[in-house]
């Protein structure tokens, strides 16, 4: 990202923090910084990221789907923070004369407004519905392959980001047969992980295969 732009947006990150207030984090990412992509971040408490923290595997899959030629922007998707807690998220895409250069990202947290939300629902639902409606994290979360996982370091995404399609998949981790195996990289590589250095060695590492045993699904899949 040319040092302009960088600037410019670093100045937007600060202001929209104070703006917004901590509820909002403001997080952006410069693409040249590689797997440490966020260069600048406003209220990292929401997700616990930090300067150095990388993109999620959702915003990868939409990179490497080129989603940015023909959108601008992605507003209220949600997201689960490495604590299970669900949250709102929304991107901006950062081009310069077309290129994608880089993303600011804003993530509410909806948590801190269940109280007023209970109070709300309680002059009009009964008492049932409102112990059932909880902004809370939870213990056994389904998320699909649209809901962003955000995570603080590349061993953290990884890892969730095969947990979630096993789950998704009805798979069991100890139980993997090769085919399962195939389908989890071929979801990794969809989703631009491979892009990621060291990628292959943590994917083999939550696989329990060996490295070349990863590679070799690699190439499986290449080959097709």
């Amino acid at each position: 990202m040319r040092m302009e732009l960088r600037e410019h947006y670093v100045k937007l990150v600060n202001f929209l923090g104070i703006v917004l207030g901590p509820s909002y984090e403001i997080a952006l990412h410069d693409l040249s910084m590689g797997d440490e992509s966020i260069i600048a971040i406003a209220n990292g408490n929401v997700t616990n990221r930090t300067i150095g923290s990388p993109l999620t595997p959702l915003i990868m899959e939409y990179i490497a789907n080129e989603r940015y030629k023909t959108e601008d922007y992605d507003v209220n998707y949600y997201s689960v923070s490495m604590k299970n807690k669900i949250l709102r998220s929304s991107t901006i895409y950062i081009k310069d004369k077309g290129k994608l250069v880089g993303l600011l990202c804003v993530t509410f947290d909806d948590f801190m407004f269940k109280e007023v939300s209970n109070a709300v629902m309680s002059l009009c639902h009964p008492d049932e519905l409102i112990k059932g409606f909880s902004f809370e994290r939870i213990d056994d979360l389904s998320v699909n392959q649209d809901t962003e996982i955000v995570s603080t370091n590349i061993e953290e995404l990884i890892s969730e980001t095969i947990n979630n399609i096993i789950k998704r998949s009805n798979l069991s981790i100890d139980k993997l047969k090769k085919k399962d195996r195939l389908f989890v990289v071929s979801e990794l590589k969809k989703r631009g992980i491979f892009s990621l250095k060291n990628a292959v060695t943590e994917v083999a590492k939550n696989l329990k295969v060996s490295e070349a045993t990863a590679y070799r699904y690699l190439n499986e899949i290449e080959d097709k």
